[in-house]
């Protein structure tokens, strides 16, 4: 899927950073090409690939597109749960991973958020989007 999905974790409704070290380590394995001076990373699985840009430190937020294959999606769910980040695309519900979550979005995000577990969840999510 060519469109961005961006992810941000929120504290008292406000942009906080996640744990970088954890997302870095969740995120190693895959890393392919990686382009410093446009903050871009290429991740390869089994099964397809995903774009990644972030900031040089991934807990302050990032965004995905050209995702291919369902092991991109189960890594950005398992990266979006451990920073307790939520999940936004274009024309989808805000995505959380946790009901507590809710409770740090603001609040024009909050009501409509929809809880996720897996890749395969947010798939289902874009697609009733």
């Amino acid at each position: 899927m060519s469109f961005d999905v961006f992810a941000q974790r929120f504290v008292g409704g406000k942009p906080a950073d996640a744990d970088g070290q954890v997302l870095r380590a969740l995120i190693a394995p895959h890393l392919g090409r990686v382009e410093p001076e446009t903050r871009f990373a290429e991740l390869i699985f089994e099964d397809g690939t995903a774009d990644l840009y972030s900031d040089d430190e991934p807990g302050t937020g990032f965004m995905v597109n050209h995702v291919s294959g369902r092991r991109a999606w189960d890594l950005i769910a398992r990266v979006a749960a451990a920073g307790e980040m939520a999940l936004f695309a274009p024309g989808v519900p805000t995505l959380i991973f946790s009901e507590a979550a809710r409770a740090h979005l603001p609040a024009e995000l909050a009501d409509g958020a929809v809880v996720v577990a897996s890749g395969a969840d947010i798939l289902r999510a874009i697609a009733d989007g």
